[in-house]
């Protein structure tokens, strides 16, 4: 097994014990299990509360990754694993790694939930305009678990923790209600018995955030490198 698969599966391990992977399942699934139950009259009613529970989910997959990474730091386990001979990279690759699989095994759920209920005789969505929408907003989690891990790098766990959430909450607002739905996935989501290319609008949101991504994870790197583990 490689020294990334080693990583990811003690990350995940982690994960488990301390009860943070069932608390970003629950985020996800019970923003699809709540949107199936709640009765809605219009589909973009609808809509918008999915939206809004999946950015509430990405808030919450940004406060435990910084809270996971450093915790690992203050405990001590980052720097065990560096001095034996587990690169700094792959540690964040890692984790990211595990957070990633679990977050979009919860958004998978969440989508499946949230079709259901779009999925109305009298609503009737495109398949692939959904599934490309939600496509947009499983990189915009991504991107949350990217900058949870560069906060969690960068900070001491309650206040890299703190601060993650707060940003994530004013991103996560933002895009809810000023950002243009052109090139951000929750707002697509909204308006996606509207748009007139939701395809092309979430793919292209993907894209976007899929840059996010990478840009953060680099940035994350650069910190991990310059704090003491």
């Amino acid at each position: 097994m490689s020294q990334a698969g080693v990583v990811t599966r003690l990350a995940v391990r982690e994960l488990w014990i301390s009860f943070r992977l069932l608390a970003l399942l629950a985020a996800y699934v019970g923003v699809g299990a709540i949107i199936a139950l709640l009765p809605a009259s219009e589909a973009a009613t609808t809509l918008a509360r999915l939206a809004v529970g999946l950015g509430a989910a990405i808030v919450v997959g940004c406060g435990i990754a910084a809270d996971a990474l450093s915790t690992e730091r203050a405990l001590g386990r980052a720097g065990w694993l560096v001095t034996r001979s587990i690169s700094r990279a792959t540690l964040l690759l890692g984790w990211f790694v595990a957070l990633a699989a679990v977050t979009l095994l919860g958004l998978g759920a969440a989508g499946i939930l949230g079709w259901l209920a779009i999925a109305t005789p009298e609503q009737r969505l495109e398949p692939a305009a959904v599934a490309a929408v939600l496509a947009g907003v499983a990189a915009m989690s991504l991107a949350a678990l990217a900058v949870g891990l560069l906060f969690g790098a960068l900070l001491p766990r309650v206040i890299g923790t703190v601060v993650a959430l707060l940003v994530g909450c004013l991103l996560i607002g933002a895009a809810l209600t000023v950002a243009p739905s052109a090139f951000v996935p929750l707002a697509a989501l909204v308006d996606l018995g509207t748009l007139e290319r939701p395809i092309g609008d979430g793919l292209r949101g993907t894209g976007v955030f899929l840059a996010v991504t990478g840009a953060s994870m680099v940035a994350a790197r650069v910190a991990l490198g310059r704090v003491d583990l």
